[in-house]
């Protein structure tokens, strides 16, 4: 297992047996994706014009709000999720950069070292195959897996976010969206009181409401009693898309293989390919590799006035 540089496709980790984890940021070309984005998305030449040009004199409005009003490709990465709706787009967009405003919490200043042990511990890992639709799958230990006095709750988001901050600037991704797999194999209290009320309302209103991602799945695996205490917490907070999106499949492997395909999973879920035990830094080198990208994104938001 190691970084490779040389690939012409640009950086990835190399797992061997042609396993590989990249990033792939070109503009999709291909006839199938054109079309399944008309479907999906109303995506057509005419409506992006229209809806990249209307969302840009919405921003202009917005006092204080900075973000690189020239590159269609960012203010597309917004639309996207909200099918070209500009309105709705905007108003997710103000919301999104109001937490980001938020100082040491879980979007500002995202950079691999803040993130360093997570990764590490390899809490939330992106996993190198999408799954049948093409949806990006992003696999996290919220059990026995995540030392929690290692690994507070919020560098677990935040490890998140840098990852979705990544594969969300992915064309293929903003089309086919994401699924997340969660293992809460061993589940504590300590784990469980790494989450208060406000904590829990705060990261699900963001990734229902504010977060420019098509979320298409939650799926809960290795799920014990100590999980509905926990799940307790989230549900009053759950809205209709997010409640009808989430699947507990408890140890029944088939039952998660019903929605995401085995041939897209490693074997540690019982799927068809090997991913080994790998040391969680390399990802952060690879990220690294985009570390422009990361810096240019938190240089966007509300500007805070100098008092």
């Amino acid at each position: 297992m190691a970084l490779r540089l040389e690939n012409v496709h640009g950086p990835r980790i190399d797992f061997g047996n042609g396993i590989e984890l990249s990033f792939d940021l070109e503009e999709y070309t291909d006839t199938a994706a054109i079309g399944k984005a008309s479907r999906e998305l109303h995506e057509t030449p005419d409506k992006v014009t229209a809806s990249v040009a209307e969302l840009r004199a919405l921003i202009r409005a917005e006092p204080g709000l900075r973000v690189p009003l020239d590159k269609d490709a960012f203010l597309v990465r917004f639309l996207r999720p909200n099918k070209y709706h500009a309105d709705s787009t905007f108003e997710m967009m103000k919301a999104y950069y109001r937490m980001k405003a938020r100082e040491n919490f879980i979007l500002d200043n995202l950079s691999t070292e803040s993130i360093k042990n997570a990764l590490e511990d390899r809490v939330v890992q992106v996993l190198p195959k999408r799954d049948q639709h093409g949806c990006r799958i992003i696999y996290k230990e919220m059990g026995a897996k995540w030392n929690c006095s290692r690994v507070s709750s919020v560098e677990m988001i935040r490890a998140t976010n840098t990852l979705m901050e990544t594969i969300g600037r992915e064309p293929r991704t903003q089309l086919h969206g994401i699924v997340y797999i969660v293992n809460f194999d061993k589940l504590s209290l300590s784990h469980i009181g790494q989450f208060s009320p406000k904590f829990i309302k705060t990261i699900v209103d963001f990734g229902q409401k504010n977060a420019p991602y098509r979320i298409k799945g939650i799926h809960i695996v290795n799920n014990a009693r100590m999980f509905n205490i926990l799940f307790k917490l989230f549900r009053p907070f759950l809205g209709k898309k997010w409640s009808q999106r989430i699947f507990v499949h408890g140890a029944d492997r088939q039952s998660l293989h019903a929605h995401i395909n085995a041939e897209c999973l490693p074997s540690f879920l019982d799927g068809t390919y090997d991913l080994p035990e790998y040391d969680g830094a390399v990802v952060g080198q690879l990220l690294d590799c985009y570390k422009d990208m990361l810096e240019e994104s938190n240089q966007y938001g509300y500007v805070v006035e100098e008092k």
